[in-house]
């Protein structure tokens, strides 16, 4: 008969029994004091055990223990900055709602809209977000240059001609 074990460390999403995804070391809910360069606001993260040889950490939600995310080291960490930072823009610009964009990303990631963030992406899924953003804000900037009138158009003798 097999005893029942209970697992130690923290269960988040993108782990397994609580286990770092990139050294599987414990993970520990902490404050986020000497990680974070100023954390007046006490923030917490889940952080691997290891920091910093291990830089695997995520935020957890103001006064809960929740997630914002997934493990993610370093260069995962920068690359959903840059993520977020070229996906933002297409809400920021005018071109879809903040909710049109989410409803794209789930579409593009074909996952349901409440697992539609860049906090749990990983590399491959990152790098499709950036292309794609960037693609669609090409479209529509050559689109609003080629469809914009440069000059208004004025009526001589019969003519119309650009103004100048």
């Amino acid at each position: 008969m097999k005893k029942n074990r209970k697992k130690s460390g923290a269960v988040i999403p993108g782990t397994k029994y609580g286990r770092c995804p990139y050294c599987k070391s414990t993970i520990t809910l902490r404050s986020a004091d000497g990680i974070y360069k100023e954390n007046s606001a006490g923030t917490h993260l889940y952080v691997c055990s290891r920091y910093p040889e291990c830089d695997a950490y995520v935020r957890v939600l103001p006064g809960t223990s929740k997630p914002v995310g997934s493990m993610a080291n370093g260069s995962l960490r920068a690359l959903r900055t840059e993520a977020h930072r070229h996906f933002d823009q297409l809400h920021l610009t005018g071109l879809m709602t903040r909710n049109e964009a989410y409803f794209w990303l789930a579409s593009m990631l074909q996952a349901p809209l409440s697992q539609a963030h860049i906090g749990y992406l990983g590399d491959y899924y990152c790098r499709q977000v950036i292309e794609e953003s960037k693609r669609i804000l090409e479209n529509r900037r050559r689109i609003q240059r080629d469809w914009a009138v440069p000059l208004p158009l004025r009526a001589s003798g019969g003519e119309i001609y650009a103004a100048k």
